[in-house]
């Protein structure tokens, strides 16, 4: 029985990170904002289109992510509890 490859679990992490990160997007923004997102973050647009399909993001980015769209980490990492971070 072939061993499997641990790069295979980390795609589909990545991959569900991206699929989250384009559902605050599209959430916050609308089908049309990533233009408007990735300028919030003081990226060009084809960064944050990278990011959404599934290019690591460096933290310094996810970290302005976080803060700008107040999207709860757990989620954003699992997609389990809120997708958004209570207000206090």
């Amino acid at each position: 029985m072939p061993t499997p490859d641990p790069r295979d679990d980390w795609m589909v992490i990545r991959s569900d990170l991206a699929g989250r990160i384009r559902e605050i997007r599209l959430e916050l923004y609308g089908e049309n904002g990533g233009p408007l997102l990735a300028s919030a973050l003081d990226l060009p647009f084809h960064r944050w289109a990278e990011f959404e399909s599934g290019m690591a993001m460096p933290g310094e980015i996810m970290l302005r992510f976080l803060m700008l769209t107040q999207a709860d980490p757990h989620w954003l990492l699992t997609g389990e509890g809120p997708k958004f971070r209570s207000s206090s």
